[in-house]
């Protein structure tokens, strides 16, 4: 149900100004490392103010330090540093925290959690570009996850949670404005969920749910929702096209109590609701906190964790056919946290997707790290700020590549330059290194050559608003690079 009560909440004004010097943000001399707020839990990324690059969204949990809860704003300067420029209260524990387009304008909105003493309740924070007007819908009681999903194929962003201790999971439907339905509820197959995933795994066009614990997939059909239940034990629940085939697949990652070893599930979607549970990943350290992303730009995405003695981050590098490379090993500093979790896109606009990192601390200290990807397999301190620097200088007098309009609503015409026939591949790729459509694949004459573009991508489907980037390579090798803008 929805409640009555409704803020306007200024994008530019701090809450909570008596606590100024405990909401402090600082930039390092020499490496991207911040304090936001108190007891940071969550984190996302993504454009928030529409500028063309990816900013940072933080929830945190209650701290009786300060007396404060609630959802920080990161803002981009454009080059990968970052300047705090909201903090918005809530009271509770900001378990997950999402920005994502709730209602037909193309601002991108926030979700989190507010707790009003005795219920969980969905917190919708809807942009106008300068301010958030915030409502609230109750999930229930003893919730302990949710997501995002387009789960009735209206195109809009539906919320879907679990509760662990009442063995159930719910949804709270999304009429397009930005107003949402009451809860409908679920139960699972007896079992404790504890993650929860939205895809379209059957490529109907409507996402479907998965949820962690024992691995169970609701499928979503207009009568309602149909079961298939796999009683294998997952956590953390991805759902990621990992080898690329176009399906949509499952991947979990728990340690098995009580070993010392970790273990990896992967369950590949075969299509036609087709899926192959395959022989498991097992390693040490033991680890925490998955997250999936592209970070060599394969098409193929890899997993990150965080080792459990708060020493490393861990990447496994996708070889493609569900293979995976030896684990590679990033030393970050223990500041003696409770937890982590990260988010991945390119930050500092090289290409490349970076990791942004928070740390669950009740202290006033260092609490986000990030760490800038060059491309080559190395994560360093400072960002990799100008794409044009990557391209030999010798190169780019030869070619040229050229967008307009840009940002681009309807429609842009790509220009290429070339001085000789050669090789020409023009993609375009999103945020999380996965190519959206290729342009161009084929022998061009030397000249200027202008392709249109619609905005659509290879599934056929409008891209949605955001930053893209376009990939310009002669004779196989990668020469120009973009940032293109989808308003």
């Amino acid at each position: 149900m929805k409640s009555k009560k409704a803020l306007h909440i200024s994008v530019l004004s701090l809450k909570l100004c008596c606590f100024f010097f405990l909401l402090a943000f600082t930039t390092g001399d020499t490496k991207s490392e911040y304090t936001v707020p108190r007891a940071v839990y969550s984190v996302n990324v993504r454009d928030i103010d529409l500028d063309g690059d990816v900013d940072i969204v933080t929830g945190h949990n209650y701290n009786w330090q300060t007396l404060w809860s609630g959802i920080s704003l990161l803002k981009n300067n454009g080059n990968g540093y970052f300047n705090l420029y909201d903090s918005i209260y809530l009271y509770g524990g900001q378990s997950n925290v999402y920005a994502t387009t709730i209602n037909e304008d193309t601002f991108p909105d926030l979700v989190g959690q507010y707790y009003d003493g005795s219920k969980n309740n969905i917190a919708i924070l809807v942009s106008d570009s300068t301010n958030y007007t915030q409502n609230y819908y109750q999930m229930g009681q003893n919730i302990s996850a949710y997501n995002i999903g387009k789960l009735n194929n209206d195109d809009y962003v539906d919320i879907v949670f679990i509760s662990n201790l009442g063995q159930f999971w719910g949804i709270l439907y999304n009429d397009g404005t930005g107003n949402f339905s009451a809860p409908q509820y679920h139960d699972v197959s007896d079992y404790y969920p504890s993650d929860i995933a939205c895809a379209d795994l059957n490529d109907d066009g409507r996402d479907d749910i998965v949820i962690g614990g024992k691995t169970e997939i609701f499928f979503s059909y207009e009568n309602g929702f149909q079961s298939l239940y796999f009683n294998t034990i997952t956590s953390n629940i991805k759902t990621v096209d990992f080898d690329n085939d176009g399906d949509i697949d499952i991947i979990g990652a728990h340690q098995p109590m009580p070993t010392n070893y970790y273990l990896i599930t992967l369950i590949e979607n075969l299509g036609g609701e087709n899926f192959i549970i395959l022989p498991f990943y097992i390693f040490q350290p033991v680890c925490f906190g998955l997250t999936v992303s592209d970070f060599n730009n394969d098409s193929l995405p890899e997993l990150l964790f965080h080792t459990q003695d708060m020493q490393n981050l861990l990447i496994f590098y996708n070889k493609g056919n569900f293979e995976l490379s030896e684990p590679q090993f990033i030393p970050m500093t223990d500041y003696g946290e409770a937890s982590r979790r990260s988010a991945c896109a390119d930050l500092d606009g090289n290409g490349f997707n970076d990791i942004a990192t928070i740390r669950y601390l009740h202290a006033p200290i260092i609490n986000l790290n990030i760490l800038f990807n060059d491309g080559n397999g190395n994560f360093v301190d400072d960002p990799i700020t100008g794409i044009e620097a990557q391209n030999p200088p010798d190169v780019r007098q030869n070619q040229n590549l050229l967008c307009f309009p840009n940002p681009m609503k309807n429609e842009t015409t790509f220009e290429i330059e070339i001085k000789e026939t050669a090789r020409v591949e023009l993609t375009v790729y999103n945020l999380q290194g996965k190519p959206i459509i290729n342009l161009v694949n084929n022998k061009l004459e030397g000249g200027i050559h202008k392709i249109k573009w619609d905005g659509v991508g290879q599934d056929h489907h409008i891209c949605n608003p955001g930053p893209y980037f376009a990939y310009l390579a002669v004779n196989g090798k990668i020469h120009q690079i973009i940032k293109l803008l989808i308003i």
